[in-house]
């Protein structure tokens, strides 16, 4: 392979791969911090390319973690997660939180074109994680027709 080919590919996976480490940064930091590995979801690297080539609704990219059994620190992680995401770039722009520990939260970055959105679930017993990257305004046209055909 030659050395331009190596640099064209460099440059197209290093902000890749920064995306994609904001991600697993949180899901370590989370796994680190409660004990608790993340739980294998049969066939998700099957949704993520059909996810890749279909670009339903304007997403493009997707990645998941989820956690089972998660009792105790959730309430401190989502602290912790708020202060990760927020360092790098990420605005907070839902927050839903109910006093029996449960917390949803909703982040966004722009990128280019695109948007990236990361959501956290943490309920009393398991723990959500799902990184989206979506071109606004194909997810408004989706959420417009299907608006529109329930009412």
């Amino acid at each position: 392979m030659t050395l331009s080919r190596k640099l064209a590919l460099l440059v197209i996976g290093v902000p890749t791969l920064a995306v994609a480490g904001d991600f697993h940064r949180l899901v370590s930091e989370f796994s680190r911090q409660t004990g608790v590995h993340q739980t294998h979801i049969p066939f998700l690297g099957l949704a993520r390319f059909i996810v890749a080539t279909a670009h339903p609704a304007g997403t493009s990219e997707f990645r998941m973690a989820v956690f089972e059994n998660v009792y105790g620190r959730q309430r401190d992680f989502v602290t912790t997660a708020d202060g990760l995401v927020r360092e790098k770039g990420w605005n907070r722009i839902v927050r839903v939180r109910s006093n029996k520990g449960e917390s949803t939260n909703i982040y966004m970055q722009p990128e280019g074109q695109k948007l990236r959105m990361l959501v956290t679930a943490i309920d009393d017993g398991d723990a959500v994680f799902i990184e989206m990257r979506i071109k606004p305004e194909q997810l408004e046209a989706f959420v417009d027709k299907h608006r529109h055909q329930h009412h």
